[in-house]
C-alpha cells in the first residue's frame, strides 16, 4: 500500500561553524532538489511543509548520508540544532537517530590497521592476518548493532535511514529484516532502493 503520510510545518534553525559557507537541506535524499540554506553570522532558519515520515539531512556536502551527523525527523514544528555541539533541541525520534547512527559508526573498522615496526616479512604477514581477523570481528559488531537497532525500532521509520545507508552492509533485501508489518518498510528511500 502506497499511502503519503500528512504533511507538517516545521521550522528548523541554529548555528553552524563560522567557517561554513554551504547547507544543503536534502529531504528523503532527493539530491536533485536538494535546497541551499542561506546562513548568515553562522545562524540559519528555514520554514518547510514536508511529510511527517520524511528525513531531513542538513548537511554541507549532497554526499555521504551515513556520515552526516544531522538526519532529522519532522515530530515537532521547531527544531534546532548546534553544528559545534552536535546537539538537536525538540526532536526526541531525532536524538535517537543520531545516537542509533553513532553507534552504527563507531562499530565500523575504517581506518582501522596494526602498525608494524619490523624489516621481517613473517612480522608484516603476520599482523596483516591479525588485522584482517579482527576487522571481520569489527564488521561483525557494526553488523548486529544495524541488525539489533532496526529490530528495535520496528515501530517507526529509523531503520529505514539505517537500511538506505549501509544496505550493501546488510546485504539482503528490506523485507527480509525484522517484521512485515514494519512501517519503515514502505517508506519512500527504502522503495527507491529496492527498486534499483
Amino acid at each position: 500500500m502506497n499511502v503519503s503520510a500528512k504533511k507538517v510545518k516545521l521550522t528548523i534553525d541554529g548555528t553552524v561553524s563560522p567557517s561554513q559557507t554551504t547547507l544543503y537541506l536534502i529531504v528523503n535524499e532527493d539530491k536533485e532538489n536538494a535546497m541551499l540554506v542561506p546562513i548568515q553570522d553562522a545562524k540559519f532558519s528555514v520554514t518547510l511543509k514536508v511529510e511527517s515520515n520524511a528525513f531531513i539531512r542538513l548537511s554541507d556536502n549532497k554526499n555521504w548520508p551515513e556520515r552526516s551527523v544531522f538526519v532529522l525527523i519532522p515530530d515537532s514544528k521547531h527544531i534546532t540544532i548546534n553544528w559545534r555541539t552536535g546537539s538537536i533541541e525538540g526532536s526526541p525520534m531525532s536524538n535517537k537517530l543520531q545516537m542509533a547512527m553513532k553507534e552504527i559508526r563507531e562499530a565500523f573498522p575504517e581506518g582501522f590497521h596494526i602498525d608494524v615496526f619490523s624489516d621481517n616479512p613473517d612480522d608484516w604477514k603476520i599482523a596483516r592476518e591479525r588485522e584482517a581477523s579482527m576487522r571481520a570481528q569489527m564488521q561483525m559488531r557494526q553488523h548486529e548493532a544495524i541488525m539489533r537497532i532496526i529490530v528495535e525500532n520496528s515501530d517507526n521509520n529509523i531503520p529505514a535511514w539505517i537500511y538506505y545507508c549501509y544496505k550493501p552492509t546488510i546485504a539482503m533485501k528490506a523485507e527480509n529484516i525484522g517484521p512485515k508489518d514494519s512501517k519503515w518498510l514502505n517508506h519512500a528511500i527504502v522503495r527507491g532502493l529496492e527498486d534499483k
